[in-house]
């Protein structure tokens, strides 16, 4: 399904394939040694490029102008992302993202284009259904609702839970590993859900712990960047967010952009008790925290203020 917002733009076999008939015999010798090297071929300059292959770096340049690029660089930001999308590890990415002569200026724009392809790529390639099936259970489901994460996806599974708990009752973090998720899996019952991550590289414990929701009869939901992570085949239902980077490092961008989404069809299908519950929260921050901070002092510190006043005045 394509974005109503955005349209991505075709990756370089593509425009090979569109444009092949009006290349030139050199332009052509070009376009045939960089589909057989796609993308691995575009991570060298324009000028290594044409030396390697025989050519002008103006006969480089000329073509990927004829296919819709505004410079080489825009190729070399595209190659890059599919390059790293392939490797599993930051010190894998590394060579390819940080190894090459870039401006700070070019990091800003790498990173920027990165991340609008991750979004664009997320909503283009998300599965309605399913997306559609875990609000659902979320917003509906009788049971209580688990949040899991681990290394890297902890502070997006974090914000998930943070926000879902002003949706609904029963929301709660499950960190794998420690004591007190141990203790919580004693409970599970087949009207719980668990909304779990599984973004490279993979942790045995959401595994274990989605195995013993299935085994209790729960609903698993997952978040994946690849139907290849091993969480995928345990969920009952499963979305894929895209990771690439400018850096050696997983972007979370899309991460964030589909648990927003998330939050936002949970709220829609609970409004009426999502706008109570909003309201009892700002009852009870006025009640609570509006007083935390006054004139740069502490209730604490007020109150020893007024009783310092009181005893020189007794």
């Amino acid at each position: 399904m394509q974005s109503s917002l955005q349209t991505l733009s075709p990756l370089l076999p593509d425009r090979l394939a569109q444009h092949g008939a009006a290349l030139t015999a050199s332009e052509r010798a070009l376009a045939d040694a960089l589909g057989r090297d796609y993308p691995r071929a575009l991570l060298e300059s324009a000028t290594a490029l044409a030396a390697r292959i025989g050519t002008s770096a103006s006969t480089v340049v000329r073509l990927f102008a004829k296919l819709g690029y505004a410079s080489y660089a825009e190729a070399q930001r595209e190659a890059r992302a599919e390059v790293t999308a392939m490797l599993q590890t930051a010190g894998q990415r590394a060579s390819v993202t940080i190894g090459t002569q870039r401006s700070l200026q070019q990091c800003v724009d790498d990173t920027l284009l990165h991340d609008q392809h991750n979004i664009t790529a997320t909503r283009d390639g998300l599965d309605m259904p399913a997306f559609e099936a875990m609000a659902t259970r979320i917003a509906e489901g009788p049971g209580r609702v688990f949040v899991l994460a681990q290394i890297n996806s902890a502070p997006v599974a974090a914000w998930l839970a943070l926000h879902l708990n002003m949706c609904r009752p029963g929301v709660h973090e499950l960190g794998a590993g420690s004591v007190a998720a141990t203790d919580q899996l004693l409970w599970v019952q087949p009207e719980d859900t668990l909304l779990a991550f599984s973004i490279r590289r993979y942790a045995s414990g959401p595994v274990k712990v989605a195995q013993r929701f299935r085994d209790a009869g729960a609903q698993v939901l997952a978040i994946t960047d690849s139907p290849a992570a091993p969480l995928a085949a345990l969920a009952h239902q499963r979305v894929q967010v895209r990771t690439s980077n400018a850096s050696p490092f997983d972007s979370y961008t899309a991460a964030f952009f589909l648990c927003n989404a998330l939050v936002s069809a949970v709220a829609q299908l609970r409004h009426e008790a999502v706008s109570e519950a909003l309201k009892r929260r700002d009852g009870l921050w006025e009640h609570f925290e509006s007083q935390l901070i006054l004139d740069g002092t502490t209730p604490a510190a007020q109150r020893k203020g007024r009783s310092r006043r009181t005893d020189k005045r007794g």
